[in-house]
Parts: structure tokens; C-alpha cells; sequence
């Protein structure tokens, strides 16, 4: 398989916490060809997974219809130092130091742009979604785990771990639930599907994936689920609060599954941040003469799917780059 520097497609894959998706994705964003698989790396071993990963993407590649520009990828937790794959991805443990772009140059022979999945929820708002022409733009992914990333005059913020930082872990109850790194209280841990699903064993009595509620949310009549996600969006008020006073967004976009939960959660996160804080973001919009002008709170664009899509912003770029030196 060889690159198209005029392909206007792009093949990406957002491996995730509980889900791998692969994908076609045009130079506008959209979503061509998409497949989801459990990321069942831990249970079915690392060769296992990736012999089933490759054989996903092979069979991707060869649905696209004309050539393609490259792979774009993302994954859960950090990026390494030399961006070649996942770093201390603390919910997919086997993937730590997998140099995966040296693994896809040779099975596909096609160019390789990898990135965290915090970026790539940013940058995929930013580019095609609610984060468009923002000056300083913040973007909380909301799955299995939790993490924020930051976009400052079309710059990401990538400062430890190839990104903003870790987050997610920032501690809102001490000595409270432990996240999968051990933190005992930490955002990812009350926000994260875990979180989720915690609360709804306390209001149903029984199990309930994170998934049914937030699709119980969704449906507008189970009151019990409703309670749960309301629950939820305090954390998220309380986090966003204290990450605001860091990077002083001017718009807060919340993706990726859990934020499908729609209006129920963004209510309960605004009236969270606004009691905690409202008064000091109006004051420093009211004062800084025009750098700032207050923060506004919004649900992401583009869905469940922000990650795939963020994952190829990187090889249009390097398209465009490529092309106008040619």
C-alpha cells in the first residue's frame, strides 16, 4: 500500500479503554467506514490483539475507494517521548512502550501521525467542532477514564506526557473511590465509567453498565439514571472549576461517550462550575480588557466518534505541509 498526497482520506483508530474503533475518515472530518471492537488486549494477550487490530485496519484499507493520505491514531493514556506509541496507558497495561508506528509503517508501508487521546478530542472540537475559532479552547473526553487538553491560538498544550498533564487525576475526595493508578479520590475515578457505574449500583440495587444509563438518560423517562448522570456532572463542575483557573478557556467542549448523557449532565455541570465559580470568571472577563471574555460550557460536536477523528487531523496536516513544499 502506498500514500496518495492528494488522497483526501485517512485511515484512523482510537484504541480505547473498553473499545478499539477503526475507521475511513475524509479531510473534512466525516466519517466514511467505521467498525468498534472490545479493546480486549489484557484478556486475549498483546500478540493476540494485535494480529486482530492489523487484520482490522488491512480490511479497512482495502474498502477505501482511491488512495490514502496515511494512518492517524490515537490511544489511551499518554504519548511517548518520541511519539511512536502509548506511555504508562494505566487501563491497557500491555500497550506501555509498544512502538506502534514502527509496527504500522512496516505492515502498510503508508506515513504514521500518533497522539494522545486528549488531543485528539481537542483537536478534532477544535478543527471541525464547537472549539472552531476559539482563542483558547479546553476539551474534557469522558470514557472509561478522563482527561483534559487544552488549545491555546492553535497550539495543544503538550507539556507532560505529550499533552496538558494528567488531569484527569486531579483530587476532588480525598481518601474517596480509587482510580486504576491508585488514586484515591481523583476525578477519573468519580467521572470515569467506573464512577458511573458505581452510582448506579447504589440507585438500582443491581448492575447496570455506564452505557444503559447513560442511554436511559437519553430516553427521558428512568429518573434513576437521570440522578446518577446529575451526580456526575457535579464531579465534572468541580473539575472543570479548577482546571478554568490554570488555563482560563474561553469555551469548554465535554466529549467523548459519557458526555452522549446530552442536556441532563451539561445542566448539572454549569450549575456546579457557576456556583463554585462564576464570580472570578466575570470579574477577569470584566477587568482583563479584552483577553479574556468569560467561559462558556458546551456539549462536543461530534459525538461518541471525536477521537478517530481528531487521530487523522495530523496526517491532513502533514498532507497540506507536504504539499505546499511540493
Amino acid at each position: 500500500m502506498t500514500s496518495s498526497t492528494h488522497a483526501p482520506i485517512a485511515l484512523g483508530f482510537d484504541i480505547g479503554g473498553s473499545t478499539t474503533k477503526v475507521g475511513l475518515v475524509s479531510r473534512s472530518g466525516e466519517i466514511l467506514r467505521l467498525k468498534k471492537y472490545p479493546t480486549d488486549v489484557e484478556q486475549a494477550g498483546l500478540e493476540r490483539y494485535l494480529d486482530k487490530f492489523l487484520r482490522r485496519l488491512g480490511g479497512m484499507l482495502e474498502q477505501a475507494d482511491g488512495g490514502v493520505a496515511g494512518i492517524g491514531g490515537t490511544f489511551l493514556g499518554w504519548i511517548d517521548e518520541v511519539r511512536s506509541g502509548p506511555f504508562l496507558p494505566f487501563n491497557a497495561p500491555s500497550l506501555n512502550r509498544l512502538n506502534l508506528k514502527q509496527i504500522l509503517e512496516q505492515a502498510f508501508e503508508l506515513p504514521v501521525q500518533l497522539i494522545d487521546d486528549a488531543n485528539a478530542h481537542a483537536l478534532a472540537e477544535y478543527t471541525y467542532g464547537s472549539g472552531r475559532g476559539c482563542r483558547r479552547f479546553m476539551n474534557l473526553a469522558m470514557g472509561t477514564g478522563l482527561t483534559a487538553a487544552v488549545i491555546l491560538y492553535g497550539r495543544s498544550l503538550q507539556f507532560t506526557g505529550g499533552c496538558a498533564g494528567d488531569t484527569g487525576h486531579v483530587i476532588l475526595r480525598p481518601g474517596g473511590p480509587v482510580c486504576s493508578a491508585g488514586c484515591k479520590g481523583c476525578a477519573e475515578a468519580l467521572i470515569g465509567v467506573q464512577g458511573i457505574e458505581r452510582l448506579a449500583l447504589e440507585r438500582y440495587g443491581e448492575p447496570r453498565s455506564a452505557r444503559q444509563v447513560i442511554e436511559a438518560v437519553r430516553s427521558g423517562d428512568d429518573q434513576a439514571a437521570r440522578q446518577v448522570m446529575i451526580e456526575i456532572g457535579g464531579y465534572v463542575g468541580e473539575l472543570l472549576a479548577s482546571l478554568s483557573h490554570i488555563f482560563l478557556p474561553e469555551v469548554i467542549s465535554l466529549s467523548g461517550g459519557t458526555a452522549n448523557a446530552g442536556e441532563a449532565l451539561l445542566e448539572a455541570v454549569r450549575e456546579r462550575f457557576e456556583f463554585i465559580n462564576g464570580d472570578y470568571h466575570r470579574a477577569y472577563a470584566s477587568q482583563s480588557g479584552g483577553y479574556y471574555n468569560g467561559v462558556e460550557i458546551v456539549l462536543g460536536q461530534l459525538k461518541e466518534e471525536t477521537g478517530l477523528i481528531g487521530a487523522t487531523v495530523g496526517v491532513f496536516t502533514e498532507m497540506n505541509v507536504h504539499n505546499e513544499k511540493g
